[in-house]
């Protein structure tokens, strides 16, 4: 009786906790095709995760092997992996929501695509030739060995923590609302983001970075695939590329007849940078957007931390060869990403 109780109650708890209130009873029962096919799909997904997570478990019988998948990553495994890494769900989604909310101006900071892999072309390769020759398996343990002392290797584990918490943080938020969004409500944003989180953590933690080269190498596909394939749709609802022209077009009409949303020069925000940079207390005071030529480019060059940072030192280190390098730079972050 006590077990049938807390049984009844564990199910309305997690009811109430995986469903949002706003969606109606009878909305469950039929639920819609798209929110099927979403849920097989995820499923799919989460399934091949986790069976990286238990291969690249059964694989690692070293520290080298967990941490650095026994430095033999193939190069077409890095191409895919370190690109899903540097241009992830931020680039899939928030650069042409940015674009959406913001205007064309945030697009100048699509110039990403060369400055991100720019810190691999100058640190990469040479991380890469110190760990074959002194078998490094942490970045904290070549620093300590250039600098000497123990002092770097907490700095750099500060550095590792910093950078990768608010940034995994971030973004399994955001896909936590990006479940809530997909599925009508159906899924609350904290389930979604638990679960996927959860999802993460098994495959991560039991794989090592074998495992994560792996999934990330489907990630990458799904990137790619994804920004043409939505590009496309989202060309084809606008009226094609004359209506996507003509709305534009309407949109920066309104903006000059009604004297809003304009720049310093007196151009539509819509469609023009609001100057090189302006000096204002805060961006939101910012006239015709924050989006300057400086914030671009500052904005930029930011962001060519991600190829500097020590997650990407022991990406270095996993490689069979050099040659990846160049490939993954080039090819895959400033030419198809680019492009």
């Amino acid at each position: 009786m006590i077990y049938s109780k807390a049984s009844l109650l564990l199910s309305v708890y997690c009811q109430s906790y995986i469903v949002s209130d706003d969606v109606p009873v009878s909305y469950l029962k039929k639920m819609e095709p798209k929110l099927i096919w979403l849920m097989m799909f995820v499923g799919v997904y989460w399934a091949y995760c986790i069976f990286w997570g238990v291969k690249g478990a059964l694989f690692s019988k070293t520290s080298t092997d967990y941490f650095l998948a026994g430095r033999s990553i193939s190069i077409w495994v890095f191409v895919l992996a370190a690109t899903a890494t540097s241009f992830s769900g931020w680039t899939f989604i928030g650069h042409p929501g940015k674009i959406f909310t913001t205007g064309l101006p945030y697009a100048f900071a699509s110039f990403y695509a060369l400055t991100i892999p720019f810190t691999g072309v100058l640190f990469l390769r040479r991380q890469w030739a110190l760990s074959k020759a002194y078998h490094y398996i942490t970045p904290g343990e070549m620093y300590s060995d250039y600098y000497g002392g123990d002092a770097i290797r907490l700095l750099t584990v500060l550095v590792a923590f910093l950078f990768s918490v608010p940034y995994l943080g971030v973004q399994l938020r955001a896909s936590g609302d990006l479940f809530h969004v997909l599925t009508d409500g159906l899924v609350g944003v904290n389930f979604g983001m638990f679960a996927l989180s959860a999802v993460v953590v098994i495959y991560v933690a039991s794989g090592g970075l074998r495992s994560v080269a792996y999934v990330d190498c489907v990630q990458c596909v799904l990137l790619v695939l994804g920004i043409v394939i939505l590009g496309g749709i989202a060309i084809h609802f606008a009226g094609g590329w004359s209506g996507f022209v003509t709305g534009i077009g309407e949109m920066v009409k309104t903006d000059m007849s009604t004297g809003e949303g304009l720049t310093p020069a007196g151009y539509s925000s819509k469609v023009a940078i609001p100057g090189s940079i302006q000096i204002v207390s805060a961006g939101s005071k910012a006239t015709g957007g924050t989006w300057t030529g400086m914030m671009c480019m500052t904005y930029m060059f930011a962001l060519m931390g991600i190829q500097s940072s020590p997650a990407f030192s022991m990406w270095a280190f996993s490689n069979k060869t050099s040659r990846a390098f160049r490939w993954q730079q080039v090819a895959a972050s400033s030419v198809i990403i680019g492009i």
